[in-house]
C-alpha cells in the first residue's frame, strides 16, 4: 500500500512539473508572438478527462491516421459534446519541443476565424501536451480531393479555394507580426459538413521578426509544397503563397503533387500544368467532374482563370508571386463579386 501511495505522489509531482514547464513555454511563446495583447482563453483539461473522452486512447476512435504524420487524431466525447483530440508522438516532441506550445499560441488567436479548426483546450499535465478541438465532422480535404469517387462540383471548388486563401490572408495580416504557416497542404484542412475548409496544424508556424520582411530558419514542411527560396532557409509570406498555389493545382486536377515527384525528379505540379497547357491547351487538365453536365462556358472560364492564378502563385521567384490577399481578391472576382479586405479578415 505504501508503494501505491508513493506511486500516486510521484505521478502527481510529475503532472505538476509538466504543467509548470509546459505552461511557462506556452506563456513565453504567446508573449513572443503577440506581445501580451492577445489572451483568448482556452480550457485546461485534466489527463483523466482526456482518458475518459477517448476511452483511454482506444484505437477504434482514431481517424485521419496518416502514416506520414507525427500524431494521431481521436474522436472523443466529453460532457455530451463530440470533440477531436490530437496526440503528438513523443519522438516528434523531443526533436521540436515547441511544436505543441507553438500550435496552442497560434491556434488560440486563429480560433475566431470560421475557416480554422477551433482549439477548445489542452492538457498540460503530460510530457507532451494533448490538444482538444471541435469535431466539425472532420472530413479531411485530402480525402475529398484525392480519395473520393464522388463528383466535386466546380462551385464547391471555387468556394474552397477562396476560403483557403481567406484564412491564410488572415494569418498573414491580422496580427502585429505576420505569421507564416509553413505547411499549407490539403491534409491540414478539414471539411465542416462537407463544404467549409478549416485549417489546422500551426505547430511549425513562425512569425516574422518586427520590421523584417523575412525570417531565416531550418526548412520544414512537406516535399512538393516547398518554395524554391527555402534552399537559402528564408521564409516570407510568399512561401505560403507557393504552397497555396500547389494546393490549388491539386484541387483543380485532383492529382497529388507528391505523385509527380515520385515519378520524375524535379517535376512539380506547376510543371505538370505548364506542360499540358503548352501541349494540349488548358482544357486538357480540366477534371470533368468539376463542371456541370455539358460544361458551362462561364465555369470553364473561371477554371482557366484560377489555373492561371495558381501558376502565378508558384512562380520560381517570390517577388513574381501575388500576395495571398491579392490571390483571394482575384478568386472572389472570378465568382462575379467584389472583394473587400474587411471580408477577408472575418
Amino acid at each position: 500500500m505504501g508503494k501505491g501511495k508513493k506511486g500516486k505522489k510521484e505521478e502527481k509531482k510529475e503532472r505538476e512539473e509538466c504543467m509548470l514547464k509546459n505552461g511557462g513555454l506556452l506563456l513565453e511563446k504567446r508573449i513572443s508572438y503577440f506581445g501580451g495583447r492577445y489572451s483568448n482563453p482556452i480550457r485546461n483539461f485534466s489527463i483523466q478527462e482526456i482518458q475518459r473522452a477517448t476511452d483511454n486512447f482506444n484505437g477504434n476512435l482514431i481517424f485521419n491516421d496518416d502514416v506520414s504524420s507525427f500524431y494521431k487524431w481521436y474522436k472523443g466525447s466529453l460532457e455530451g459534446r463530440v470533440i477531436c483530440i490530437r496526440k503528438i508522438f513523443r519522438s516528434c516532441f523531443a526533436e521540436n519541443p515547441q511544436i505543441v506550445t507553438n500550435e496552442i499560441a497560434v491556434a488560440t488567436q486563429m480560433s475566431s476565424h470560421k475557416n480554422v479548426l477551433k482549439l477548445l483546450g489542452c492538457c498540460l499535465e503530460t510530457r507532451v501536451p494533448i490538444l482538444v478541438y471541435e469535431f466539425s465532422s472532420c472530413e479531411p480535404l485530402a480525402e475529398k480531393i484525392f480519395d473520393c469517387n464522388e463528383p466535386f462540383p466546380w462551385k464547391s471548388r471555387l468556394k474552397t479555394a477562396y476560403e483557403i486563401a481567406s484564412v491564410i490572408a488572415y494569418l498573414h495580416t491580422a496580427f502585429p507580426r505576420p505569421i507564416i504557416h509553413r505547411d499549407i497542404k490539403p491534409s491540414h484542412f478539414f471539411l465542416d459538413n462537407g463544404s467549409t475548409p478549416k485549417l489546422s496544424n500551426f505547430g511549425v508556424s513562425i512569425a516574422l521578426p518586427e520590421g523584417e520582411t523575412h525570417v531565416k530558419d531550418v526548412p520544414c514542411g512537406t516535399l512538393g509544397y516547398l518554395a524554391p527560396e527555402l534552399s537559402s532557409w528564408e521564409y516570407t509570406e510568399k512561401t505560403d503563397v507557393f504552397s497555396f498555389g500547389t494546393l490549388i493545382l491539386e484541387l483543380l486536377t485532383r492529382r497529388r503533387a507528391s505523385s509527380f515527384i515520385a515519378k520524375r525528379k524535379g517535376l512539380s505540379m506547376r510543371k505538370h500544368g505548364e506542360d499540358h497547357i503548352e501541349t494540349y491547351g488548358i482544357h486538357d487538365i480540366l477534371d470533368p467532374s468539376s463542371l456541370v453536365e455539358g460544361g458551362a462556358v462561364l465555369e470553364q472560364q473561371q477554371f482557366e482563370a484560377v489555373c492561371q492564378l495558381a501558376l502565378k502563385c508558384t512562380e520560381e521567384f517570390a517577388e513574381d508571386r501575388p500576395t495571398i490577399v491579392d490571390a483571394a481578391k482575384e478568386i472572389r472576382r472570378f465568382n462575379g463579386t467584389v472583394c473587400h479586405i474587411n471580408f477577408l479578415l472575418q
